[in-house]
């Protein structure tokens, strides 16, 4: 899903794990989703549908620019 005023690239949701994090991020840059609510449902289901709403719409929305990737800060430095 591209937004206007986002960038586009190649940028895919992945798996990160780390000493302070484990969870969905972004393959370009440190962004990592962060639950900021219990989604509201019923059944397991409905969480879930939920939460992969929820992520699929922060993915898609976050500026690769806001979170530089640690790796990239220390290349630059």
């Amino acid at each position: 899903m591209h937004h206007k005023g986002h960038e586009s690239s190649s940028r895919k949701l992945v798996w990160v794990e780390g000493l302070n994090v484990g969870g969905w991020g972004c393959s370009e840059c440190a962004w990592v989703f962060s639950l900021s609510d219990w989604p509201p449902g019923r059944s397991l289901e409905e969480i879930t549908l939920e939460l992969q709403a929820q992520l699929s719409e922060e993915f898609a929305s976050h500026v690769c620019a806001e979170h530089r990737n640690v790796e990239a800060a220390k290349q630059a430095s």
